[in-house]
């Protein structure tokens, strides 16, 4: 019987690397986009082959979540290692940039299956109390692990923008624990959804959960993906100073995410995601006005905290309504909204920065999260 602290620690890891999908080579964006200087739409381009895995796996979380319930865990977990550590790491080879970004869309692919699976075996694994603590944690983990490659990244960019992409192999790394510290669940949990199972989903609820999540990752993914160019509109051209800003952020959405569980015993989850989006537009507010690298690292400590509330309460408000043998469908369902948005994020800003400007976007996104944290605490209060 694996041992429950190698078994937590693998979940840990692996949720860990769906972070690093994007943090990695964040910090690499402004010098890709000096390598491809003559390739027509290059911003937009560089931009997208960091959001790019993001589309695969809007696409292919809810199969990934299909699969899990009906044929078991662990199988499309493996396979999704091998496949993350190969997809991600070929942007080191390739030389040409619509070539990246087509392994970038497989890398997603893979990422549909860790992020399913290791989401749906939290759930399998925890309950109650235990199940908020892991969830904590986990945010906690993901956070300090984006903190690390983000500062890799950031560090490996600046000597050449290609080797943040070997990063990816620690895919294959995760792949030894995996075969020996999980265990599949018992079968039920992968059994096909009994015929009443449909009716017993707060569905209303599930909706909400999932229209807010995808509001706020399109929100939030503005620091990876636009942080790195607003940082070089005020005099930094180093891609270990905006690694570091958003390495900072990743900081203090781990320390968001301890507060978790200290927030959720005196709130509901429209309470606790009121809170974060208000946090996460104090830190784009700041870093809307900023005029130095300082205040846009204390922006990124408020927005970060936020973060570190929300995603928590995502996972869990949805492990909660979903019945065990609906979980792998509904878990597939949250993970297509999380990068849905993390796919549309410039798509969606990138008009708001051409008709402003970088500062003018952060300045725009922190209203609409002050308007919706604002709508979410009334609904608390009155709903």
């Amino acid at each position: 019987m694996p041992s429950a602290t190698g078994r937590k620690a693998t979940l840990l890891l692996v949720a860990c690397l769906t972070v690093m999908a994007a943090a990695t080579i964040a910090p690499a964006l402004p010098r890709m986009a000096d390598a491809y200087r003559a390739v027509a739409g290059v911003e937009l381009l560089t931009k997208l082959v960091l959001t790019a895995p993001a589309l695969a796996i809007a696409l292919c979380a809810p199969l990934a979540g299909a699969i899990v319930d009906r044929f078991g865990r662990l199988a499309l977990l493996n396979g999704s290692l091998v496949l993350y550590g190969a997809a991600g790491a070929a942007g080191y080879v390739l030389q040409d940039l619509h070539a990246i970004l087509a392994s970038r869309f497989v890398l997603g692919v893979a990422i549909a299956g860790t992020m399913t699976t290791m989401t749906a075996l939290a759930g399998d694994y925890f309950s109650g109390e235990a199940r908020a603590r892991f969830a904590a944690l986990q945010s906690a983990a993901m956070s300090l692990g984006a903190v690390l490659t983000v500062g890799l990244g950031g560090v490996l960019a600046d000597v050449d923008w290609r080797l943040p992409f070997l990063i990816y192999l620690s895919g294959w790394v995760a792949l030894a624990p995996a075969v020996v510290f999980l265990a599949e669940p018992p079968r039920a949990s992968g059994r096909a959804p009994a015929p009443g199972d449909a009716q017993r989903v707060a569905a209303g609820r599930v909706a909400a959960a999932y229209a807010i999540t995808l509001f706020a990752v399109v929100m939030f993914y503005m620091t990876p993906v636009q942080l790195p160019f607003l940082v070089r509109t005020i005099g930094i051209d180093a891609s270990a100073a905006a690694g570091g800003a958003i390495a900072v952020s990743s900081l203090a959405a781990a320390a968001g995410a301890a507060a978790f569980p200290r927030v959720r015993r005196f709130d509901g989850p429209l309470g606790v995601y009121a809170r974060a989006l208000a946090a996460m537009a104090l830190g784009y507010g700041l870093i809307g006005l900023a005029d130095s690298y300082w205040l846009v690292v204390a922006g990124a400590v408020a927005s970060g905290f936020g973060v570190g509330l929300f995603f928590p309460n995502s996972s869990l408000w949805v492990l909660a309504l979903a019945p065990p043998a609906l979980r792998g469908r509904m878990v597939g369902g949250l993970t297509a909204t999380i990068f849905l948005g993390q796919f549309a994020s410039p798509l969606v800003l990138e008009p708001v920065v051409a008709a402003s400007s970088l500062a003018g976007a952060f300045g725009v996104a922190a209203t609409a999260m002050a308007l919706a944290a604002a709508g979410l605490f009334l609904l608390r209060r009155h709903g």
